[in-house]
């Protein structure tokens, strides 16, 4: 019987671990090791524990298995864990790439499971086995409660001011060498990040750095910006990114030693004009090659030089639409005041006005 195999020496220590490391070490130590342990103990005790109850099909299992680890932990994997939160089904991954050194677990798991041979014991044991197997695979998975010592690090706000999803890839990672240097770098921020931003949404990445420390960017600093094709829209290196991030509320411009940044990212919304601010005439500025005065009411737009008939207008988002008897003609409100407004005729080029009166 196959399922007596659950009581594999090195099956019931990786589950184990496995709970150990979820429930306790993580939230002690929050390092890269703890992350790389979950990996390790996982790869080796799922297939094996999914070998027991399907016997047949142990090859089919560890090759699924490693198939399924690739995809979870790339970016490809997000629209399924989106779609699970979405029901209220917490689940969390980190895209780190470097984890799939833990599929030699897998290739453990397989080699033991054809040799390890178990007398059958109590079938409740078995039950409990196979019950805290289950659980333990999907604990792993949960995501756990935020560290209350993140607030220590230093972050990234990140803000979605565009009207569709964007996927955000953060490398904030330190190589090797540059831990060696600093070794308070080594911790469970110190990785590469992948955030979905929803149309007009805030997400925030915690960085390895403590705040109040003065430490440079890691040397391979990039944030890659894609929509929802993968199609990359933008890329920041550390100094475009120091260019585009926001200044604080103290009106100081963020630098590299700043304890956070926020960016905003995607093209702006065009802003909603209230109707009645652009209510009254207006006329062409002296300094305006073109001339041009009209008048614009709530149910009427009117073009006093050159002279026209009353007409039909609509203002949706920034874009103006006059509709005269045998032709319409669009504009972009760029600027709008009460004393100052600025249009970006399609027929003709961009026109600043004053009011004349309301």
């Amino acid at each position: 019987m196959e399922r007596d195999k659950l009581l594999n020496p090195l099956f019931l220590l990786s589950l184990i671990l496995l709970l150990i490391n979820d429930f306790f070490l993580k939230a002690i130590f929050h390092n890269q090791l703890t992350g790389k342990l979950s990996d390790l103990t996982g790869l080796f005790a799922f297939p094996f524990f999914w070998s027991t109850i399907f016997p047949k099909r142990i090859k089919s299992i560890h090759l699924l298995t490693v198939i399924t680890f690739l995809f979870w932990k790339s970016g490809w994997s997000q629209p399924i864990i989106d779609f699970l939160n979405f029901f209220g089904l917490q689940t969390f991954r980190a895209v780190d790439y470097t984890d799939y050194f833990a599929l030699i677990s897998v290739l453990a798991s397989y080699a033991i499971f054809s040799k390890s041979n178990f007398t059958a014991p109590k079938l409740f044991l078995i039950r409990l086995i196979a019950l805290v197997s289950v659980f333990a695979f999907v604990a792993t998975t949960q995501e756990k409660q935020k560290p209350t010592y993140e607030e220590s690090f230093k972050s990234i706000d990140f803000q979605n001011q565009g009207t569709h999803r964007l996927t955000v890839i953060v490398n904030f990672k330190y190589s090797k060498a540059e831990l060696a240097g600093d070794s308070s770098l080594d911790n469970e921020f110190n990785l590469i990040d992948t955030l979905n931003l929803a149309a007009g949404g805030y997400e925030t990445i915690t960085t390895p750095i403590f705040n109040g420390k003065k430490i440079k960017f890691p040397s391979g600093f990039k944030i890659t910006i894609a929509d929802s094709l993968g199609r990359i829209r933008k890329v920041y290196d550390k100094t475009l990114f120091l260019k585009a991030v926001d200044s604080n509320y103290n009106h100081q411009v963020h630098n590299e030693n700043a304890d956070y940044w926020s960016l905003k990212v995607g093209e702006k919304r065009p802003e909603q004009i209230r109707p009645f601010t652009i209510y009254g005439r207006w006329h062409t500025i002296s300094s305006s090659k073109r001339k041009h005065t009209f008048e614009i009411r709530e149910r009427y737009y009117y073009d006093v030089d050159p002279d026209s008939d009353l007409a039909k207008y609509e203002i949706k988002d920034s874009v103006i639409t006059i509709f005269y008897p045998k032709l319409s003609v669009q504009g972009k409100i760029l600027n709008v005041t009460t004393k100052e407004l600025c249009i970006k005729w399609y027929d003709r080029k961009t026109l600043q006005y004053v009011k004349l009166y309301d």
